[in-house]
């Protein structure tokens, strides 16, 4: 009988563990190799978070068209309400307005998403969506949140990470980005 409950706990912990998301560590330095689909094209792009404190750097590159950094006040990281489209992106560092961000929503975008279950950006309503659409990284679910626009045109996953809540992937944007490996 104790070799039965030990073996049914075994499997109870195997099973939970298992269906566990990870949460991955982002920090500076943190790499995001991802694919940014413009126009119908795909091309390789690797973000890079350059700084957390104020100002927020998310650096970028782009194979054989250069890199460039997008620089976000910390205003904005705490209450921006609008992202910055980019088709393609300027060279060298862009500073962003302080109601804009790029590659991730404000900390009071998230704080909505978290208590109320939507928020407003780029006058864009966003709720949950059900069902929810898991978000994978090398087949491991990651611990996201699938939004969708209330005309259902955008989509977004976005990191459950109220100090850094990153869009793992977008839908519908003029640039859209999958995230395909986070190191």
């Amino acid at each position: 009988m104790k070799k039965i409950m030990l073996t049914l706990a075994a499997v109870v912990f195997a099973i939970t563990t298992f269906a566990q998301k990870t949460m991955p560590e982002i920090k500076v330095g943190t790499i995001f190799s991802s694919s940014a689909f413009v126009q119908g094209q795909e091309f390789p792009l690797l973000l890079t978070v350059k700084s957390i404190d104020g100002p927020v750097s998310i650096g970028w590159a782009v194979d054989g068209y250069g890199e460039g950094s997008f620089d976000m006040s910390k205003k904005a990281f705490d209450s921006a309400n609008k992202m910055l489209q980019v088709t393609q992106p300027s060279l060298g560092a862009t500073k962003l307005a302080d109601d804009e961000t790029f590659g991730l929503i404000s900390k009071s975008a998230y704080k909505s998403l978290t208590e109320n279950k939507t928020f407003t950006y780029s006058g864009v309503k966003f709720t949950l969506k059900t069902p929810a659409l898991a978000f994978k990284l090398n087949a491991k679910e990651v611990d996201a949140t699938n939004v969708i626009s209330e005309d259902g045109k955008l989509e977004l996953w976005i990191l459950n990470n109220p100090n850094f809540p990153f869009i793992l992937q977008s839908n519908g944007m003029p640039t859209d980005i999958v995230v395909l490996d986070i190191k």
